[in-house]
């Protein structure tokens, strides 16, 4: 199966996304009969096109190149017209559009009207960008099936850990209560470097930022907003939550303290920044927020940059899951995993149901 790939997005996942992909190209071929080609790559500024797929050797050296406008074959021009950028359905190839850039959160654009559009031109989507999905998740999901065409989003939902997958697979049938866990990496590693080496919040983050999992603004990781955007996301999709960023109660780790560590240090606990999503009722509530975990809780054992999701529901009993990395490598990891997987529905499954 070729599969033709417009990407947008060409920072540290999107670089990294080409160098995996051409590093695992061999595998992909024989072990599961699928030949990924990028057609184009596209950025804020315009991008780069190529009517019989750019060559892989060439794709390798823009990842490892600088600014994507100084490169050869670089054209200026408006991301969001998609007649420059994406192959008509003439080509025959399965067409797929990876986003990994970054959108509003309250609106979703210009990710959301660009997924959609694209959804409508028969693209299969698998999307890295949140906000899109944190916006309009509902719309998303219909856009998805209007079109006949595959949705995946693992890369928004905590990359290396595989919890929109467990759900959907692995639970599928089950009714999920709740869903508890540890969900950035970067907060993670603060409250543990905290934790264990007794450092104040500056350090910490200072130490994450050399390590290269916080990014220079990590706003959205600090103040608890990345963790809230994976719990809505997998609230919506699991628990049939239908809620909206605005929903969540959301309280970062910014004001956490090396006394407050010590305090429930000496209570058996110890601080994880904790996104939670639980049904009452009709209801469900979404919380995040630095959370005092008991040393024999498995949340307490999620520590440096690990993740960890516990899923509740009616038939499985308690489900847990630690591990996965995080970083550009993961995430790039989790859109070749989607690839992978949308290539098997669509090779096996004629439901189409994304």
């Amino acid at each position: 199966m070729q599969i033709a790939i417009s990407l947008y997005g060409f920072g540290n996942v999107g670089r990294e996304f080409v160098r995996l992909v051409d590093r695992k190209m061999p595998y992909l071929k024989s072990r599961h009969g699928i030949e990924p080609r990028v057609f184009s790559i596209v950025t804020r500024r315009g991008g780069i096109r190529a009517e019989s797929g750019i060559d892989w050797p060439v794709l390798v050296n823009l990842a490892n190149a600088g600014t994507l406008s100084e490169q050869e074959g670089f054209v200026g021009g408006d991301p969001e017209d998609l007649d420059s950028w994406l192959l008509p359905e003439e080509s025959g190839y399965v067409r797929v559009l990876v986003d990994a850039t970054w959108s509003d959160l309250v609106t979703g654009e210009p990710g959301l009207s660009r997924l959609k559009e694209a959804a409508r031109r028969g693209f299969h989507l698998v999307t890295l960008n949140k906000a899109p999905l944190v916006a309009d998740f509902d719309g998303m999901v219909q856009a998805a099936r209007d079109a006949r065409v595959r949705l995946k989003f693992s890369g928004a939902t905590a990359a290396g850990l595989p919890t929109i997958d467990t759900v959907r697979v692995s639970l599928a049938g089950a009714e999920v209560h709740s869903i508890e866990g540890v969900l950035n990496s970067t907060t993670n590693y603060i409250l543990t470097a905290m934790s264990d080496n007794a450092l104040p919040y500056e350090e910490a983050l200072r130490r994450s930022r050399a390590l290269g999992l916080a990014e220079t603004d990590p706003e959205r990781d600090v103040s608890g907003i990345d963790t809230a955007c994976k719990i809505l996301v997998l609230a919506n999709a699991a628990m049939g939550a239908r809620k909206r960023l605005s929903d969540v109660k959301v309280t970062g780790i910014t004001e956490v303290t090396p006394r407050q560590i010590a305090y429930w240090a000496v209570q058996g606990r110890t601080l994880r920044l904790v996104g939670r999503a639980v049904r009452t009722g009709d209801d469900v509530s979404i919380e995040v927020k630095p959370t005092p975990v008991p040393y024999r809780d498995f949340l307490a054992q999620v520590t440096g940059d690990g993740k960890g999701v516990r899923f509740t529901t009616d038939m499985f009993g308690e489900l847990t899951i630690v591990g996965g990395a995080g970083g550009p490598k993961a995430a790039a990891s989790s859109a070749l995993k989607d690839l992978v997987n949308l290539a098997r529905a669509i090779d096996g499954d004629q439901g189409l149901i994304p």
